[in-house]
């Protein structure tokens, strides 16, 4: 069998690497080269996984010794991770198996085929860390100018161009949660009927979460957020951020005893 594989990232990925666009080019290849494909398989997984639907299924019918070669656009379809990249190719040439990459023009049959197919390998998960480094880098940079670095805004907050500024609706509301809170706290509730007491004051001033009711889970998140009272955290960093406050510290101590 000669199988066609195609995979991307994510179904919204650019035009230049989509499932379409890959099953094109191997199937003009294959028409130039008088190849007959047997089997498309397409996939929506990221190249840094062994275990993919794909790869499995093809696995299973090289196990049985019914595949002769495997067609891709490019080599980081394949794999992008270098280690394993290189011992699955390993195993499809130990079990005699061709692989063609089209973009790249490369094919095992050969022994150059064969030490350019490592060499991209090593380039392609050079490129992947590249991009991570570059992220991490980025994030760092944010971080030490005191903005946001990454995850869901606080709500509270929107965003307006490329700035985080406080939404005055919400704002009011995060503002009455905690004072509502520390009110019902002081009068000697349990933790559990303060936060039903806090969850029927809000509805019945009909304050939504997105729309939606608030449950425990949302107000104890709001409870605990420093982003609140200006501080800003990137993984176990803790700083301050420029953004305005909703919550003074002192309000957000007495909440959370800190």
């Amino acid at each position: 069998m000669n199988i066609g594989l195609m995979r991307v990232s994510s179904l919204g990925q650019k035009d230049n690497t989509s499932l379409f666009n890959q099953k094109k080019m191997i199937e003009d290849y294959c028409s130039i080269y008088d190849i007959k494909l047997d089997e498309m398989i397409e996939e929506v997984y990221t190249g840094t996984t062994m275990d993919r639907d794909g790869l499995n299924r093809i696995k299973s019918l090289v196990s049985e010794g019914k595949v002769e070669s495997i067609i891709v656009m490019k080599l980081d379809r394949l794999m992008r991770s270098f280690t394993d990249g290189v011992v699955f190719i390993k195993y499809l040439m130990d079990n005699e198996v061709q692989i063609i990459s089209v973009q790249e023009q490369l094919n095992t049959n050969s022994v150059s085929g064969r030490f350019f197919m490592n060499v991209l390998l090593s380039m392609s998960e050079m490129e992947r860390d590249t991009i991570v480094q570059r992220m991490t880098m980025g994030k760092e940079r944010k971080f030490n100018e005191n903005k946001r670095v990454s995850g869901r805004i606080s709500y509270g907050y929107k965003k307006v161009d490329d700035d985080i500024v406080k939404d005055s609706e919400e704002s009011k509301i995060v503002q009455y949660i905690y004072k509502r809170y520390l009110d019902l706290s002081r009068r000697g509730y349990s933790k559990t009927k303060v936060m039903r007491k806090l969850r029927i004051s809000l509805s019945s001033k009909g304050y939504l979460y997105k729309g939606k009711e608030f449950t425990s889970h949302t107000l104890r998140y709001i409870l605990s957020n420093s982003f609140y009272t200006g501080v800003l955290t990137n993984g176990s960093q803790t700083s301050t951020h420029n953004y305005e406050k909703i919550i003074s510290t002192r309000l957000y101590n007495l909440i959370n005893r800190v």
